[in-house]
């Protein structure tokens, strides 16, 4: 079975790490994945295309104009033809748009769409016209993913109607190594570790954007400074909220407590750093962060959106979205108390460990798969 991955990359952050992990478990089933990988004009790499690389995982680069782009995904589409593909599998607004909506007969090729979360809160903006048309293409795609159950209660969703999600956790491979408290100080960022060794350290991974809610952990952190806890933050991540979030905490006097290093490939070899990590998210689906977060047993404190609350169960601390107060308050508990902070470190890794592997991830996707090219299949994986 040939399977064609179609993202257009902003760096590697969750949709990249699913995409990469999926296509590396479709290889060991005997699957022949491809990335196409889809970047503006004048663009070499891009950090996706590098890292498939070192995994030794095929890619092809198509690149066209930024934003909705139909003669663009057509070439992809013509690849796609010409080239025998059976499954044509959109991890973006791109690909759900242009291709759900061109008529199946021209399309030929099953579509799926995984869609990975919602890039903003309700605000006008691009992204919120993006997703606009994304909900319309979806009752003409032949199936939708969802990466966590908890997705469906998710208000923007509840609005698509005549559309059957399937359901396939995000998942990343066991590897025991990550779990390790050291890391080799040589191959991190100096800045980074010599900000985290100052003292108790708060970190999280994700783009600067609205729906991360990152003005509101760092007004928790202000208040955990106010209340006497010597305390910093780092935020390892881009993106366009970085202006507010840099002016945001020079008005409240810790800018030299907040560091935002922007991008860094392979974050997650920075968790270690951390004593907790947060999630101060208004939306999400399943976040890769959490899960590798869990793998390393970093205790974590994590707003009650999408599916954090059914993966993270009782192995972190849930507080409500949009609230300092409560963020402040969660993290305040794990560090007053080291026993409390052991305990939801190994919670956290038992947890990842029993139900978020890559591997079962991609049995859920080949299921899926199989229910379009075989209809007679039964599908298990569904809700």
């Amino acid at each position: 079975m040939r399977i064609l991955h179609v993202i257009d990359s902003g760096g590697l952050y969750g949709a990249e790490m699913v995409v990469l992990n999926l296509a590396a478990e479709q290889v060991r089933q005997g699957l022949e994945p491809v990335i196409a990988s889809i970047g503006e004009k004048g663009i070499r790499e891009k950090p996706l295309e590098a890292e498939a690389g070192r995994r030794g995982l095929k890619v092809v680069k198509f690149r066209m104009i930024p934003g909705p782009n139909l003669p663009g995904m057509l070439e992809v589409l013509s690849y796609a033809q010409k080239n025998g593909f059976d499954i044509l599998h959109s991890h973006g607004y791109k690909g759900d748009v242009a291709f759900g909506f061109l008529p199946r007969g021209v399309r030929k090729i099953p579509l799926v769409s995984t869609l990975h979360g919602w890039t903003s809160t309700g605000r006008l903006s691009k992204n919120r016209i993006y997703e606009w048309l994304q909900r319309k293409s979806l009752r003409h795609i032949d199936a939708v993913v969802l990466v966590h159950r908890g997705m469906l209660s998710n208000p923007e969703l509840k609005k698509v109607r005549g559309v059957h999600f399937h359901i396939v956790n995000n998942a990343i491979p066991f590897d025991p190594a990550t779990q390790q408290t050291q890391q080799t100080q040589q191959t991190l960022d100096r800045t980074i570790v010599q900000f985290c060794q100052q003292g108790f350290t708060l970190g999280s991974i994700g783009r600067l954007s609205p729906e991360k809610g990152y003005n509101y952990l760092i007004e928790a952190l202000d208040r955990l400074v106010k209340d006497g806890l010597d305390a910093r933050l780092v935020i390892i991540g881009e993106g366009g909220e970085r202006g507010s979030l840099e002016r945001l905490a020079s008005e409240l006097g810790i800018a030299d407590r907040v560091l935002l290093p922007g991008y860094r490939d392979g974050a997650k070899r920075y968790l270690p750093l951390f004593n907790v990590f947060v999630l101060s998210s208004l939306t999400e689906g399943l976040p890769i962060t959490l899960l590798e977060a869990m793998r390393a047993g970093t205790p974590v404190a994590a707003t009650r959106v999408g599916g954090i609350p059914d993966v993270l169960g009782e192995a972190g601390i849930l507080v409500q979205p949009e609230s300092p107060v409560a963020l402040a308050e969660a993290i305040g508990r794990i560090q007053g108390n080291e026993a409390l902070a052991s305990r939801l470190s190994a919670a956290a890794r038992r947890a990842f460990e029993d139900r978020y592997s890559s591997a079962t991830m991609a049995a859920g996707y080949l299921n899926v798969y199989q229910s379009l090219l075989f209809p007679s299949f039964p599908t298990q994986l569904t809700q």
